[in-house]
Parts: structure tokens; sequence; C-alpha cells
């Protein structure tokens, strides 16, 4: 019999490699060398790469399926949920071509988004009371809304969930069901909006400066289809998540896609401005 050793973590003792009790790991000579250190990062990498490619290739052919099979415990050759969001948003923060989520001031107090009617008196308000002006009050706006709309993003997803079960009330799933299909579906929207189409603008902008008109924001057949991939998309997931009859899946869609777009999406805008002002 193996002898009982001690926990270093919780102090419980037991027998083997690893804690029964926290987990902890016996810790040998083999893990100080070099030759350990690389094999953890060949092991990291072999994972990540795995089953972020497999996740990345269900969504895109399977709408659906990835969310499905989490929620049915096939999780292990998947990226979590969380992760790929949270992956996605890194990406999106860390290369930000286009304003995205993330506004300046200056188009809050323009018509063009219909903040108008809530960023004008706002603004007002904040420089009389710092005793500033626009610019000035602009620019440390701009520094602070970065950090804002990171911790805001975490706001889209419970409310993306809550319109999901609304839509399907009728169908008996967990609020956490609907919540992973609301990662993946939120996930594809990012992905689509925030760092597809940027990066297709960059490589028109490098090929040919005057292509880049085509993904000016004033270009109506590019909103639209975008819009039409994010319908296609989400009727595709919530017919293979939920298995209704396509008479019931499309008009669903429908309105998830405007709600999501309309009032998430401008929920969130409008939390990023409030919350920021009222730092600054």
């Amino acid at each position: 019999m193996e002898k009982s050793i001690p926990c270093k973590n919780c102090g419980n003792y037991f027998s083997g490699k690893f804690c029964n009790a926290c987990g902890e790991k016996v810790y040998t000579s083999h893990d100080k060398s070099m030759a350990h250190i690389f094999e953890e990062g060949l092991h990291f990498i072999t994972h990540f790469e795995g089953s972020f490619l497999t996740t990345l290739k269900t969504i895109i052919t399977k709408p659906g399926k990835f969310s499905m099979d989490y929620c049915n415990g096939i999780r292990k050759k998947y990226f979590k949920p969380v992760s790929l969001f949270l992956l996605l948003i890194v990406l999106y923060l860390l290369f930000p071509r286009f304003q995205g989520l993330n506004m300046k001031l200056d188009t809050y107090a323009t018509d063009k988004y219909g903040f108008t009617w809530v960023s004008v008196p706002l603004i007002k308000a904040k420089k009389e009371k710092k005793a500033v002006e626009y610019r000035e009050l602009a620019v440390i706006y701009d520094a602070k809304s970065s950090s804002v709309s990171k911790i805001a993003l975490f706001f889209i997803i419970p409310i993306a969930a809550a319109i999901v079960l609304l839509l399907f009330f009728n169908i008996r799933k967990y609020y956490f069901d609907h919540l992973i299909l609301s990662f993946e579906l939120s996930a594809f929207y990012i992905a689509l909006h925030f760092l597809l189409v940027p990066f297709l603008s960059f490589i028109a902008e490098w090929i040919n400066k005057e292509w880049m008109q085509f993904f000016w924001d004033d270009n109506l057949w590019l909103t639209w289809f975008q819009v039409l991939l994010d319908l296609m998309f989400v009727s595709a997931a919530f017919k293979r998540f939920y298995g209704q009859k396509w008479i019931w899946i499309i008009p669903k869609a429908l309105i998830y896609t405007f709600l999501f777009q309309v009032l998430v999406i401008y929920l969130y805008r409008l939390l990023v401005l409030v919350v920021t002002l009222m730092l600054c």
C-alpha cells in the first residue's frame, strides 16, 4: 500500500498523485525540469488548437449543435462557451478597426445613432459640474469608456438569454441551456460584425482604397447582408437546438434578431454612455 502523505494545500492525508479532497497534485523533481515545461507548453497548444478549431468548425457548419452537445454533457472536445466569448472579446479589443460596441463621445453626441435624447443633457450637466469644455470631456470619456465597455459586455448574454427564454417558454429547458445558446449566438454576432467585417475591410483597403466605400456605415447593402447572415444563423441554431417546425422558428428568429440588434446592443451602448459619464 502507498504511504499516506499530507496535502500541502489543505492538509488532508492521502495516497497517490492527487489529493482526494482538493485535487492538489504531488509535484516531483520532474515537474521542475525544462523538459516538463516544454511538455506543458506543447499540451496547451495542441489542446487549445484542437478544441478551439473543433468548436469553431461546429458553430460555422452546424449552428446550435455546439450548444446542444454542451448542454447534453458532451464537452471535452469543445472550447468552453464563456472562454470562447471572452477570447472573441479580447481579439475585438486588441484589434479595433471600427468603433463597434465602444463608441466615442463624439458619436453619441450626433443624431446618427439615436442617443442625443440622453447624451446631450448628460454631457451638458457633466460639463457644468466639472467646469470643462466639451473637447476636454470627450478626451476623458474616450479614455475611460474602454474599461467600462469591457465590463458591460457581461450584461449582453443574460439579457439575450432572457429573450430566448421568453420565445421558447413552452419548451422545458433550464435557463442554463438558453444561456449557453446565447453565448453561441453572441459569439457569432461579435465574430461577424466586429472581427470578420473589419478584417475584410482591411484587406479591401490594402488591395484598393476605393473598395473601402463598401464598408462605410452608410452602405445599406452591407448592413442588410449582415442582418441576413444573422437571421440565417439564428434560424438554423434555433431549429437544431429546439427542434420546432420552421413555421415557428422563422418568426422567432426574426423577433430575436430584431430585439438583439435594436434592444440589447442599444441598451449596452446606453449603459456604457451613462456609466462612463458618471465616472468622468
